[in-house]
């Protein structure tokens, strides 16, 4: 029988030692690079395969068509996977149809999923085993083969348990093998109505809580022990290592976590006790109990586990570089409003004056290409950086691209040096305009592409620019040099969204342009016959999205791509206008305003400059936020229109109010 090996660890060499014992022909073993972080205690499948010049392969992706076609190519009558950290996927799978078998060390259907032999510790079982299975598309759900039982022993730890199950591997392959290669083995369907699936764990999993039983604080000791990260707890602020234990009579009425001895060193849990026996300070060395406690100071009646801060805990800070824009102002109200500290730069404070005093808010009127050493000395200082300034508009592109390029290329990326200089977590705008001339019907973060025309159009500069600052950011991030969350915002509105006198001078949004048309009485111009189609979000909602990625202190959205916008609120530039013109109607205020003045149909071209392009649509796949962030937006655009328009004529209203000219005319002029 012609084999493909998929195998990693202490099972997969098992499973691959067994191979060459028999007649099988092992084509090729796929296994992952040993990785010297996990303390190289385990044999290498790769060496045991190169020993016996079998060729070996490691590649990040082993569904790729390229590795499905080489296996194909391999011919093989059988796939069999052993302890391989990655799914064999569908296309692999048909390689070999019918004959693809897997692994598992546990007694299927119980203890599916991941790192089965310390959870059987950890939840006390006194048996377990290896399961021989189908492979299907269900990770560990496929037809049994054959299964080999294996006690567990009261003394067993996940080391000692993994060699008895490496000794059953042998045993149960060396009696599978034969009918597998004459076809003749038969399986049995699992009842997945006792299956009982298990997720992956992490050092941080080996946290003692005093308050469970002693007999699982053991449990937990003996399934994660040298050479696993280990159990931990905490003595002050000092990380301690439990390697050995020994469940031990309580003392009724005293609190978990109290050190009950010192000399043998014995911690009340729940229910019973637990002598340390052997254990270990983060900086220490592998030594008894009685020693770690002398080492740390301690004494009877202290309580282990994380002690309570003597000062209060220093509130998360956030920089914000553009403080005073559509997005800063509004992220700012909501950060504060959650307690965190908000540092903030920016040209001027017009959006932000109601802030300016507000405890925790710190505001500097500067500029970030001249106010070098502030923005250094902050990124340095706060936890969370999000660089919100320089984001351009459509006639910006045209009229200045070079200022453009400065400003979202040469100035940010100073700052994303910065971050990556002193390990900062940045949170970086993109743009839905980095799409382009993208074809997709929804543009998605990870398999759109992003297409910009041709050089005459300098339109795309701005698109080049985020495009090219992306790629640095995400390149810094593989590297492992930068934390970052990329998020790209999909047509942003509501209050405070741009200035009527940005509107004037042709450097704002399109329903900032809109607005002003009917403020001051000439007609609506609609590029191309206002044909464009854009999916409209409301701050609120967006702000909310940013804000989930500001608190994500689990590191769920680090190193992603986020679009930001709602997929619903699709409309065309001409039906916002409409949109726009019958909330305008209904205002209280319309009076003080021209009457309408009607549409006008104008080329891109003539509105924008020859050098404008742009796509008829621009849909966002949110399939990213809605998995990482659980977030969906439901606001409507006539909601958020609303919202919009009423703010721009009450803030009209109050500006012509405030000025020595002011008078009753109705005009907005």
């Amino acid at each position: 029988m012609r084999v493909v090996l998929f195998a990693y660890h202490e099972i997969g060499a098992a499973a691959l030692e067994a191979l060459l014992r028999s007649d099988a022909d092992v084509a090729a073993v796929f296994t992952h690079r040993d990785d010297p972080g996990e303390g190289g205690w385990f044999r290498s499948v790769a060496r045991i395969a190169a020993e016996h010049g079998v060729p070996v392969h490691a590649p990040d992706d082993p569904n790729h068509p390229i590795w499905v076609e080489r296996v194909r190519d391999m011919a093989p009558d059988g796939i069999l996977s052993a302890h391989y950290r990655s799914m064999v996927g569908p296309d692999m799978l048909a390689v070999a149809p019918g004959k693809c078998w897997n692994l598992h060390a546990s007694l299927l259907p119980k203890y599916r999923g991941r790192c089965p032999i310390n959870w059987v510790l950890v939840n006390g079982e006194s048996c377990t085993g290896v399961t021989l299975h189908e492979m299907t598309e269900r990770a560990d759900a496929g037809g049994i083969i054959a299964q080999e039982r294996v006690e567990i022993d009261a003394d067993d730890t996940a080391a000692t348990l993994t060699s008895r199950l490496v000794e059953a591997t042998g045993r149960l392959l060396d009696s599978a093998l034969p009918s597998l290669a004459d076809g003749t083995a038969a399986s049995t369907p699992q009842d997945d109505s006792e299956a009982t699936t298990w997720p992956g764990r992490c050092p941080d999993d080996g946290l003692i809580d005093w308050a469970n039983s002693a007999e699982s604080i053991r449990n937990l000791v003996r399934a994660v022990t040298h050479p696993w990260p280990g159990a931990f707890t905490w003595a002050g602020d000092r990380k301690v290592m439990v390697w050995d234990s020994v469940v031990m009579p309580g003392a009724p009425g005293v609190a978990a976590g109290t050190i009950l001895s010192v000399d043998p060193l014995t911690v009340a849990c729940s229910e019973g006790a637990v002598r340390i026996d052997a254990g270990q300070t983060a900086d220490g060395v592998w030594s008894t109990g009685a020693n770690l406690a002398s080492e740390l100071n301690l004494c009877e009646g202290m309580r282990l586990g994380r002690s309570a801060p003597v000062a209060a805990p220093r509130k998360r800070s956030v920089l914000i570089l553009g403080v005073n824009g559509f997005i800063g102002s509004h992220l700012s109200e909501q950060l504060l409003a959650a307690d965190y500290e908000v540092f903030g730069m920016d040209l001027r404070a017009t959006n932000i004056a109601h802030l300016v005093d507000r405890e925790g808010f710190h505001f500097v009127e500067g500029d970030i290409s001249i106010n070098r050493e502030w923005v250094e000395y902050h990124v340095r200082k706060c936890d969370v950086i999000l660089p919100l300034v320089a984001i351009a508009t459509p006639i910006e592109y045209v009229r200045n691209p070079l200022r453009v390029f400065e400003l979202d290329f040469e100035q940010n990326l100073r700052i994303v040096r910065d971050c990556v200089k002193y390990g900062k977590r940045i949170i970086f705008p993109s743009t839905s305009e980095v799409y382009g001339m993208c074809t997709d019907e929804s543009f998605d973060e990870d398999t759109s592409n992003l297409i910009t025309g041709p050089i005459s159009k300098q339109r795309w500069i701005y698109s080049c620019s985020k495009q090219l600052l992306d790629r640095v950011i995400w390149a810094y991030g593989a590297k492992g040099e930068l934390d970052f969350t990329l998020f790209r915002p999909f047509n942003w509105i509501g209050p405070r969204l741009d200035t009527l006198d940005a509107a004037r001078v042709g450097s704002s949004r399109a329903i900032t342009q809109l607005i002003l048309n009917l403020v001051e009485g000439t007609p609506i111009q609609l590029v191309d016959g206002g044909e464009q189609k854009r999916c409209f979000t409301d701050v609120t909602e967006g702000v909310d999205c940013l804000f989930r990625m500001i608190d994500d202190t689990t590191g769920r959205s680090s190193g992603k791509i986020i679009n930001v916008g709602n997929p619903v609120n699709e409309a065309s530039i001409k039906a916002l206008a409409e949109m726009i013109v019958a909330r305008f109607d209904q205002h209280p205020l319309r009076h003080r305003f021209p009457p309408f003045a009607g549409y006008r149909v104008v080329e891109s071209g003539r509105y924008y400059g020859k050098g404008y392009q742009d796509v008829q649509h621009r849909r966002p796949s949110i399939r990213n936020a809605k998995r990482v962030l659980d977030w969906v937006p439901t606001i409507s655009t006539e909601d958020s229109v609303a919202r919009t328009v009423d703010w721009f004529i009450e803030d009209h209203v109050r500006t012509l109010a405030a000025s020595p000219a002011c008078t009753e005319a109705p005009t907005g002029a």
